[in-house]
């Protein structure tokens, strides 16, 4: 009888386990990721799927019980399969929301499918305007090129006291465009002018002659939104050129080793602007939890893109706890969209419609990594 008795109580306990505090058996919540883990952006998908892994440790299930399933699809680096991962989330996956991309053409690719579909869809650090704008299920966690831009301007202007600049950026990249005209826009409404803008195309690797014709414009600074490969060459040219002037980037430009084993000392004093930085002396509870995992998990500092896929993600799982159902996609994009004073990872989080609103960093490369700066608060 006893015996009996033990395995109806073991069974119980199992059962009990299975049910959530509403008295609602618990579900799997499916979470679809796309990022650039293979091919020339794969520095910023790898280190967002390890914070996304680690995120994901470190809260598994909804507040319900409900348990969280990461589906991650690598798009190669590539627009057309970003929207195919997308699609491919959506329809045979069955997803209950979306964290991706993390570059901003590629997140494009993505936007009309989760509008069709309903389905929410949270980029960590496609920063474009376009990205969210007239797209009522996409939302981000990182500020927009318009105000990082501006940041980068005003930087520019009120800092290192430039009054001429040049900007060297890809016409082909929606980042670097986006980016290039909002501090291009600051950068004249502060006084200063612009007497040269060259091209950095995306996979070349000579920019000699572009370098010679800002050398010979002989401007206070250079501001260059491209990404890292091209961006640790036209650093290493710039200096075998004598062409040392004050260098600001976006958040893309030192946001993989690559720029640092590649452009060693040429790199030294190039600023960026940025979402966040395990280095600040403040942090929040979040904020000290995730660093303390990530160094113990991986052994190595805490990455920006990690830390704001990261963000991604709670934002999401905020939402989800918000809802009664929270595979109710339509409930979860509007609690998305509704996040206020959230205390995530990076700071402190308010959407504006689909748009972050919150601090800038500022980064300087000294040593041959990115130290904190400053904060500037929009």
């Amino acid at each position: 009888m006893n015996s009996v008795c033990g395995k109806l109580s073991a069974l119980a306990v199992l059962l009990s386990g299975a049910v959530s505090a509403s008295g609602v058996a618990a579900q799997e919540i499916k979470i679809g990721v796309v990022l650039p883990l293979s091919g020339a952006l794969s520095g910023y998908g790898q280190p967002s799927q390890k914070g996304l892994e680690l995120i994901q440790s470190l809260t598994p299930t909804l507040k319900n019980g409900d348990t969280i399933k990461l589906i991650i699809i690598d798009d190669k680096s590539d627009k057309v399969e970003a929207a195919n991962a997308m699609q491919r989330l959506v329809s045979s996956d069955k997803v209950d929301a979306v964290i991706g991309e993390v570059t901003s053409t590629n997140t494009l690719s993505m936007t009309k499918i989760a509008d069709d579909t309903q389905t929410p869809l949270v980029s960590p650090t496609a920063t474009n305007d376009r990205v969210t704008r007239n797209h009522p299920y996409v939302s981000r966690v990182c500020f927009s090129d318009s105000f990082q831009g501006v940041v980068g301007a005003n930087l520019a202007s009120r800092d290192l006291k430039a009054k001429t600049a040049a900007i060297i950026f890809d016409s082909s990249n929606d980042y670097s465009v986006g980016l290039a005209k909002a501090f291009r826009n600051q950068f004249k409404k502060n006084g200063g002018e612009i007497p040269i803008e060259v091209q950095a195309p995306t996979g070349s690797k000579d920019f000699k002659a572009q370098l010679a014709s800002v050398k010979s414009h002989n401007v206070d600074m250079i501001y260059m939104p491209i990404y890292y490969t091209e961006g640790a060459l036209v650093a290493v040219q710039a200096k075998q050129m004598g062409l040392q002037k004050p260098v600001v980037g976006g958040d893309g430009l030192a946001a993989d080793q690559v720029f640092f084993d590649v452009g060693k000392d040429a790199v030294n004093g190039y600023m960026t602007t940025d979402y966040y930085s395990p280095n600040a002396k403040e942090q929040t509870p979040a904020g000290e939890a995730f660093i303390k995992a990530w160094e113990a998990k991986y052994k190595q500092p805490t990455h920006t893109w990690g830390a704001m896929s990261a963000d991604a993600y709670n934002v999401i799982v905020n939402a989800m706890n918000q809802c009664s159902n929270p595979k109710d996609r339509v409930c979860v994009n509007d609690k998305i969209r509704a996040t206020k004073d959230f205390q995530g990872v990076t700071g402190t989080l308010t959407l504006n419609n689909g748009d972050a609103v919150r601090s800038a960093v500022i980064n300087e490369v000294q040593d041959g990594k990115l130290a904190f700066k400053t904060v500037v608060n929009p």
